[in-house]
C-alpha cells in the first residue's frame, strides 16, 4: 500500500512536469523554435504519464478493497470510493 501511495506521488509530480513541458513546447513552437513533432512527443508524455497515474490510482484502490477482503472487514461503503473513481 504504502508503495502505491508513493507512486501515484512520483506520477502525479511527473504529471505537473509534463503538463508543464507541453506548455513549454507549445511556447516555443508559436515562436517558431520548436516543430510540430516536438509538441506531439509532449502531448504523449502527458497522455502516458495521466495514464500511467490513472492506473496505480485504480491498482491501490482494488488493492486496499483485496486487503480489506482478506481479512474480512470488507463493507458495501468500502465500495464508495470506487464509485466516485469511476464518475470521474
Amino acid at each position: 500500500m504504502q508503495a502505491g501511495r508513493a507512486q501515484i506521488q512520483a506520477l502525479e509530480a511527473a504529471e505537473s512536469s509534463s503538463r508543464l513541458a507541453l506548455e513549454a513546447t507549445q511556447m516555443g513552437y508559436r515562436v517558431g523554435v520548436r516543430v510540430n513533432l516536438d509538441v506531439l512527443n509532449a502531448q504523449t508524455q502527458l497522455y502516458t504519464t495521466q495514464r500511467d497515474l490513472a492506473r496505480a490510482r485504480y491498482e491501490l484502490l482494488l488493492n486496499a478493497l483485496r486487503l480489506r477482503q482478506a481479512a474480512g472487514l470488507l463493507e458495501p461503503g468500502d465500495l464508495q470510493p470506487v464509485e466516485t473513481m469511476l464518475v470521474r
